[in-house]
């Protein structure tokens, strides 16, 4: 399960509605517990397929790493990567199957490790959203618990 705060959903929309007619993608930071992840800020991303944008999306590794080093000195890690899909639903495709990290480290299949959040934006405004985690090369949704509070670390 993936924990998100409103305020924090509410920014993603607002991202991928700025971004529109193109896809907007982030990284989200926080901790885990188990299999449960919880948000507790995110950061933009620029998408790096311009040329594509309207229907693909990449985060460059070098702004993934500095993220990733932040956020490990803050005592909290990357827990999932979030993208719109302008004027479509929000699904979980093949191609973001196949470049999501559990994807491409192939076989044998690691398990899930990041939460895949897609926002439709249709028309400019948000819609609907859904939740995904990959298991075993296969995308399956993913229960999304919006909380009316801004989260931290528990630790």
């Amino acid at each position: 399960m993936l924990t998100i705060p409103r305020n924090l959903l509410d920014a993603i929309y607002e991202h991928g509605e700025e971004a529109f007619p193109t896809e907007c993608c982030g990284i989200l930071i926080g901790f885990t517990d188990g299999t449960n992840r919880t948000v507790v800020a995110i950061e933009r991303a620029r998408n790096l397929r311009a040329e594509e944008a309207n229907d693909r999306y990449e985060i460059d590794a070098g702004f993934r790493k500095i993220v990733e080093e932040k956020a490990h000195d803050k005592g909290l890690c990357i827990v999932g990567f979030y993208h719109s899909h302008p004027d479509h639903n929000a699904y979980f495709s093949q191609t973001d199957l196949e470049c999501s990290e559990e994807y491409i480290w192939g076989q044998p299949w690691i398990p899930p490790t990041y939460s895949y959040p897609v926002v439709s934006i249709r028309d400019g405004r948000g819609s609907h959203h859904k939740c995904f985690i990959v298991v075993d090369g296969k995308a399956v949704e993913e229960d999304l618990n919006i909380t009316s509070e801004p989260l931290g670390p528990t630790r």
